[in-house]
């Protein structure tokens, strides 16, 4: 319907766990093949659901771009970073762009850890990527655990939102969320201002683009947090509660099984 109906050609898939079912994303690539259409898509994975001979498929179906759950590169925070590098790699070897989260601020962050994952994120270089500071989302575990903890939540809605000027991400057990509001921004500016990165953009994709990153680097959000303008209490999440318990708290199975928490 979007291609014959509206002639659609630039399709995004948000659903963040769309490459997980083999049979599931076989059967939609192949119709698309079969049917011929020139499309452009940008869709989501996770690290561990990428399967053998999905990555042809995909590209050959039109997918361009995969966003990446990579998340964090600390061992304490997150395992599993080698597959990170082999995994990126495949993507790319199969002609296929790649957009890498990375969130700053989980429970076990602090400012060495965050480091190493803007360290992951530069030494990758991947084509685009978001950086976000991690959210206490209601409804979420690490909502209700800032409730039980008397953490500072977000007076609004735009409080929740990664860019607003009110926007209060949760603390870690190390460090404030002032801290994290402040790593995150500065983590976006030196990744899209380096020269690696910018080389290799203007390579893959010409100067118009490298001059568009250039000029949106110019541009500092509007942080009422970091401007005195929003006061918030120093406090942390307790350290009482085991680290061991930070996975089950966020909804994962397991420590290596836990690569996106882009929602």
């Amino acid at each position: 319907m979007l291609v014959n109906r509206y002639g659609i050609r630039n399709i995004k898939i948000a659903d963040e766990m769309f490459v997980l079912n083999r049979r599931h994303v076989s059967d939609i690539c192949d119709r698309i093949i079969r049917r011929g259409y020139n499309l452009n898509i940008w869709a989501y994975t996770r690290v561990d659901t990428i399967k053998d001979g999905m990555l042809d498929k995909l590209r050959a179906a039109g997918f361009t771009w995969l966003a990446v759950g990579i998340e964090a590169g600390a061992d304490r925070v997150r395992a599993g970073v080698d597959k990170v590098y082999r995994v990126i790699e495949r993507i790319r070897a199969a002609g296929l762009n790649v957009i890498g989260n990375y969130i700053f601020g989980l429970p076990e962050d602090d400012l060495d850890t965050m480091r190493v994952t803007l360290d992951l994120a530069i030494d990758l270089n991947c084509e685009f990527a978001n950086f976000y500071s991690a959210m206490a989302y209601p409804g979420s575990p690490l909502y209700e655990l800032a409730v039980r903890q008397g953490v500072q939540l977000p007076k609004y809605w735009t409080g929740y939102s990664q860019h607003s000027p009110d926007c209060l991400p949760l603390p870690t057990r190390y460090v404030t969320a002032k801290e994290v509001l402040q790593f995150r921004d500065g983590a976006f500016q030196a990744y899209y201002t380096n020269p690696r990165y910018l080389a290799m953009v203007s390579r893959r994709y010409g100067p118009e683009t490298t001059a568009s990153i250039e000029e949106m680097t110019n541009y500092r959000l509007k942080r009422d947090l970091l401007d005195g303008t929003l006061e918030v209490t120093a406090t942390l999440l307790s350290r009482e509660q085991p680290a061991t318990a930070w996975p089950a708290l966020l909804g994962a199975r397991s420590p290596k099984r836990r690569v996106s928490a882009m929602t």
